[in-house]
């Protein structure tokens, strides 16, 4: 009985291992292009009046 709960627990803990850097993975990809959304919408307005002046 101590064995099998042991493997399960064993178990489980590597399984959230996997899901925690799953997850980690999928919330760099999110925060890296939230980001990127905020760089180009702050020079956005640059390159509009510049491509306007030429």
């Amino acid at each position: 009985m101590v064995i099998k709960a042991r493997l399960i627990l064993a178990l489980v803990f590597l399984v959230l291992s996997v899901l925690v850097d799953f997850t980690s993975t999928i919330l760099s990809v999110l925060s890296d292009g939230a980001l990127v959304a905020v760089a180009v919408t702050l020079v956005w307005p640059i390159l509009k009046t510049a491509s306007k002046d030429q």
